[in-house]
């Protein structure tokens, strides 16, 4: 699939078109005789009144104070920072900025027709119904936009600042109106903010048509001289094509997941390139109607995790950077230095809130759902142990993910206490469940979304402890003996029912009561993967957790939410169920433009903010990368994935997808691996193997788990061997269990 085409009228924002260098994104939409070319800046922050943990409180003290009937005490508890920036209609914290868009007003004999997005170059042109073109390119090293219009269709551009539709709120929190900017062939606006740079966003005419740039601060000249067309044209065909020869290719039977997999990985790039700024919730492509929903923070509890784990299997490892760099910045580590002593009060601990700016600040406020989320960190530090994983890079291990991992680790050491004669969390969360308790004492149903032992928390202690477990290993390091105590005396997980139907509960004695759109509780089947050696009884209470997650729905689930579900159920060896709620997710939450948002499209199958569903989409809808990256993964795991530490090769697609094939996944080890099914039967199993190693691999449901030993450089096809389930003695089946 080598373009990516669609019909104009795109009647709204993030139905456009998105181009992007991973700070400066584009979104090119409209309809008619307009285009509209709507900019952003993933490093465009209004960073008043970010916040983090204050003195005054200890972890301790509000476990003490917990009550499993009321939330106040522990709530109230929490010191938090004074709000001043409030006219008393409108709070603000640290957020991203709107900024606005310019229109491209064609002249009257020319009507818009298509977009055809070349994937190759990364170039889009832009048909008008008589055939005249725009090509439209995004420089990868500046941030400008470059139109190219040979054929003179441009009458005009117009400015039109986000000002225009958030102008009384920005108001209200101290902005002044933009500047206007117009001279010499150069048309834009100034933005200022009250304590930051602000921004510029420019159109400047050019020989070969428009140059269109967005800087920080003010600056009332193009960079003096704008990019030339051919030389970026070159310079971003050259990035493509290196982006896409080692991407991996992936051939199905399901139409939209073919094209929407192609789709999300050029998406990807554009959001995470290795020289912009770690992706946020709608990474650079924010709409000019509304403000940043969430701030566009970055949310640790599950959304920033989904957007950058697509990184792995398609071995676009670089685009991890920006994000570990932002992780590793001064800010970022003071914050979470400070947050884990004001709360436990030790020195080399990390405690990283859920909702935070590109400092490390919390964004949403201080609560128990920001501070006592510990898999926050949990869940991030995975990400640097998996790019150890699949890159063996043990500088990188040593130097970057063992002291992130071991500061978080840290907190999780200090939360434990003796409790019936085992280690314990005493209190925490699960992300962002609330529920009611009743309470027998007077009658009232109280608010509660604090509890003993999470399961999503005590999976991701076990994980880390794991981790760092094989990390001492690697690096010849004395492992802490409380590591190997957590194996030992913390559960994997809590459960709730009677004997015989035991399923995970919430948190002790908290079970899964509503339809609830994080799937934490599962944690320990995905992202955390803990559940090793299953017995028989264990595998009866996995049944039950997931009949009973299955029972309560999906009516209150949001557009991340489903394909989470089905890498779980991919997981879970599920064939046919990943694939349909995928095509299920596909008429709810995908737009025209195939950019997953949040809100459903309409009423019937989600109830979500119901009140907001139905506000008209062009003042309303929500884009975020979570669901498109989460997406791409989710369609990767149901073809490979490696659970346990035992590959397994189309476990999760439905017996009608007869012919399919992939090429060039990337798994942990530094492996490759291809395969291809014709009729319904597997014909080839090809393994390379870049670091040397040994890999342990299901090739089918009725073979036998093999311990297949390679070298640096090797590449074997591997069907005959365990497929066929004809070893040569040197890729004997080995007694590993298949999980």
């Amino acid at each position: 699939m080598k373009f990516f085409e669609i019909n104009f009228p795109l009647t709204r924002t993030h139905c456009g078109v998105p181009l992007g260098n991973g700070n400066m994104g584009v979104l090119v939409w409209g309809g008619g005789h307009r285009l509209c070319l709507t900019l952003n800046r993933g490093d465009l922050w209004d960073h008043r009144q970010g916040e983090q943990i204050l003195p005054g409180q200890s972890y301790k003290e509000l476990a003490a104070l917990y009550d499993p009937y009321d939330v106040a005490p522990v709530s109230k508890r929490l010191v938090r920072q004074e709000l001043s920036v409030t006219d008393g209609s409108c709070w603000w914290r640290s957020s991203r900025l709107p900024v606005g868009r310019f229109e491209l007003e064609l002249k009257p004999e020319f009507k818009l027709r298509k977009a055809v997005l070349e994937y190759s170059a990364g170039v889009l042109n832009v048909f008008s119904e008589s055939g005249e073109w725009l090509r439209l390119i995004h420089s990868l090293t500046k941030n400008q936009l470059l139109v190219e219009d040979m054929d003179g269709i441009v009458k005009d551009v117009i400015c039109r600042p986000a000002w225009e539709w958030v102008g009384g709120t920005l108001t209200s929190v101290g902005y002044q109106p933009p500047a206007m900017i117009h001279s010499a062939g150069i048309s834009g606006w100034f933005q200022a903010c009250p304590d930051d740079p602000g921004v510029t966003a420019l159109c400047r005419s050019t020989d070969y048509g428009l140059a269109i740039s967005l800087e920080l601060g003010y600056a009332p000249v193009l960079n003096k001289v704008a990019e030339d067309f051919q030389t970026t044209l070159k310079a971003c065909s050259g990035w493509w094509k290196h982006y896409w020869d080692d991407a991996p290719e992936i051939r199905i039977t399901d139409d939209f997941l073919n094209r929407f997999y192609k789709f999300a990985m050029y998406k990807f790039a554009c959001a995470t390139h290795p020289d912009g700024v770690a992706c946020s919730l709608q990474g650079p492509w924010l709409e000019e109607y509304q403000r940043a929903q969430w701030s566009c923070d970055y949310h640790f509890n599950v959304n920033i995790q989904q957007i950058y784990t697509l990184a792995f299997a398609t071995g676009k490892f670089e685009h991890l950077l920006p994000l570990f760099d932002m992780l590793e910045s001064d800010s970022f580590q003071q914050v979470m230095r400070n947050n884990a002593r004001n709360l436990f009060g030790i020195d080399d601990g990390l405690l990283m809130t859920h909702a935070v700016d590109d400092r490390g600040y919390q964004c949403g406020g201080i609560s128990t759902g920001s501070v006592l989320d510990f898999a926050c960190g949990g869940w991030t530090a995975q990400l640097y142990w998996l790019y150890y994983k699949y890159t063996q890079d043990k500088g990188f291990l040593r130097k970057r993910a063992y002291p992130f991992i071991y500061g978080i680790i840290r907190v999780f050491e200090e939360t434990l206490d003796e409790y019936n004669g085992r280690l314990s969390i005493p209190l925490s969360i699960s992300a962002e469940y609330g529920c009611i308790f009743p309470l027998e004492k007077d009658g009232r149903m109280v608010n509660q979304n604090t509890g003993r032992d999470p399961s999503n928390q005590l999976s991701c202690i076990h994980m880390l402890a794991d981790i760092l477990l094989e990390v001492s290993e690697i690096l010849h390091i004395a492992p802490r003996p409380v590591w190997q105590e957590i194996k030992q005396r913390v559960p994997e997980c809590t459960l709730i029912g009677e004997p015989g139907s035991e399923h995970i509960a919430i948190w002790e004695g908290q079970d899964l009561d509503v339809c609830h759109r994080h799937h934490s509780h599962l944690a320990c089947i995905y992202p955390f993967d803990t559940l090793k050696n299953i017995s028989t009884e264990q595998q009866h209470i996995i049944d039950n957790t997931v009949d009973h997650w299955i029972l309560k729905g999906m009516g209150e689930w949001s557009e991340w939410c489903y394909p989470w579900a089905a890498i779980i159920q991919a997981r879970l060896g599920f064939k046919d169920a990943p694939a349909l709620l995928l095509n299920i997710w596909k008429d709810i939450f995908i737009n025209e433009g195939l950019a997953t948002v949040y809100l459903p499209k309409f009423r019937g199958l989600s109830a979500h903010r119901r009140d907001d569903m139905l506000k008209p989409k062009e003042t309303t809808e929500i884009m975020q990368l979570d669901g498109t990256m989460a997406g791409a993964t989710a369609i990767i795991e149901m073809l490979v994935h490696e659970k346990q530490g035992v590959v397994h090769v189309f476990p999760a697609v439905p017996d009608s997808w007869l012919d399919i094939s992939f090429k060039n996944i990337r798994l942990p080890g530094a492996f490759l691996i291809s395969a291809e099914r014709k009729n319904g039967k597997m014909t080839s199993l090809i393994i390379k193997s870049l670091k040397g190693g040994v890999m342990k691999l299901k090739a089918s449901d009725n073979a036998p788990v093999a311990s297949l030993q390679f070298y640096t450089g090797e590449e074997k096809d591997i069907l005959s061997n365990v497929c066929r389930n004809k070893p040569e003695s040197k890729y004997k089946p080995s007694s590993v269990l298949a999980v």
